[in-house]
């Protein structure tokens, strides 16, 4: 009876709170009605994160050479902010539950873009974390939970729930708040986005005649041009829409409510057609427009696509069932481990030449890759052909 109690005052303070999420009105309320789980421990999704103690050897000797002009010979110690829109995958939501409740909970401070709470890499797996051991000084990363608008979410404007038709306005959120902020070498200072949208619009389009391949393109221009026109120094990580429909592959009672209320559109066999002709156009676009070079006429902005979601699927153990272990209680929000393998993910790409670079996970242990004398910088579409060549020179 105590228990219910302490859950039924939780529930009541948590109201507001949940109501200035930015999910839908029913899978709020299937959370709600979950919310009796929060005094058992979901075993199945919790996971102890990746440990990089062993497997970190890039050396992080930071150059003496002057800033680069050049954002095609930008380096990992040369970033000195990053930032990043986008929805609940990066908002982080639900990184860290245990329980169906935990699912509102926007842990950006472990996010895989965007997390910075515990500073040592041997903690914790993430971008902002890989790129301070080359630049300690890196400023925008995210600490502890809150929205886009708390003080812990510093650069990260991504909110739960949000498509690519709110990719604009959070553009201009991003450019607005690192013009505010005191301290920052706004003109000169290089600055690193992430920007990882799709999920939702996939998740919406059997309800939603809106949510097409012409709108998303259209989206994702206006905010990549705005932050052209707006955020100087600037090397954009665009990484390319994941498949919805992989949430097939974890089943389960909870998984499967909580699945068919956010995103029944990637469960629906009727649809499954148009889906996947709407995923592959999307996909295809986006790395169509960025390979087009529209955003490599200037020396001081860029936009790399990375394709890692692709074709991702959900890990799977030895028997071949799903692994719960990378997911939250949802099965669709990342866990910490989820997070630490994407992290890893968006690394590795960024050091491996456009070209070259991987359309799935392929080992959610693999290495970090380090940058090395002969390819020191983060490959964009017009440094990548000069290591190319070098690399066929030598087969």
């Amino acid at each position: 009876m105590k228990v219910l109690v302490l859950i039924c005052i939780i529930l009541h303070c948590s109201i507001d709170f949940i109501e200035s999420t930015g999910f839908d009105e029913d899978y709020i309320n299937l959370i709600m009605e979950n919310a009796w789980k929060t005094n058992e421990k979901m075993t199945n999704f919790t996971a102890e994160p990746r440990s990089l103690k062993d497997f970190f050897y890039c050396n992080t000797f930071v150059s003496t050479s002057p800033r680069p002009t050049n954002v095609h010979a930008l380096r990992p110690n040369d970033i000195e902010y990053i930032g990043a829109v986008g929805d609940s995958l990066t908002a982080a939501n639900g990184a860290k539950a245990s329980t169906i409740l935990g699912l509102i909970e926007e842990c950006r401070g472990v996010s895989w873009s965007m997390g910075g709470e515990r500073p040592d890499l041997s903690e914790s797996i993430t971008l902002p974390n890989i790129i301070k051991k080359f630049n300690p000084n890196l400023y925008g990363a995210s600490t502890g939970s809150g929205g886009s608008t708390s003080v812990n979410a510093v650069f990260n404007m991504a909110r739960p729930g949000e498509t690519s038709f709110e990719m604009l306005a959070q553009a201009k959120n991003l450019v607005y708040k690192m013009k505010q902020t005191s301290g920052i070498n706004f003109s000169q200072g290089w600055k690193l986005v992430t920007m990882f949208v799709g999920g939702n619009d996939l998740c919406k389009a059997c309800r939603d005649s809106k949510y097409t391949a012409a709108n998303y393109m259209k989206n994702i221009r206006a905010a990549l041009d705005y932050l052209k026109a707006n955020l100087p120094r600037t090397l954009v990580n665009l990484v390319v829409s994941l498949d919805v429909s992989g949430i097939e592959i974890l089943t389960g009672l909870t998984c499967r409510n909580m699945q068919k209320t956010f995103c029944d559109c990637g469960l629906s066999s009727s649809f499954r057609p148009s889906l996947l002709s709407f995923t592959q156009e999307i996909q295809q676009q986006t790395e169509d427009l960025i390979h087009s070079g529209v955003y490599d006429t200037s020396e001081d902005f860029t936009v790399v696509a990375h394709p890692f979601m692709k074709n991702m699927r959900p890990p799977t153990k030895p028997d071949g069932s799903g692994d719960y272990s990378y997911f939250a209680p949802d099965c669709f929000h990342f866990s910490i481990k989820g997070h630490e393998a994407a992290a890893v993910e968006l690394w590795n790409s960024m050091l491996t030449p456009v070209g070259k670079k991987s359309d799935k996970w392929a080992s959610l242990n693999q290495a970090i890759r380090c940058p090395s004398s002969d390819s020191p910088f983060i490959f964009t579409n017009k440094n990548s052909p000069n290591i190319l060549k070098n690399l066929l020179k030598n087969y």
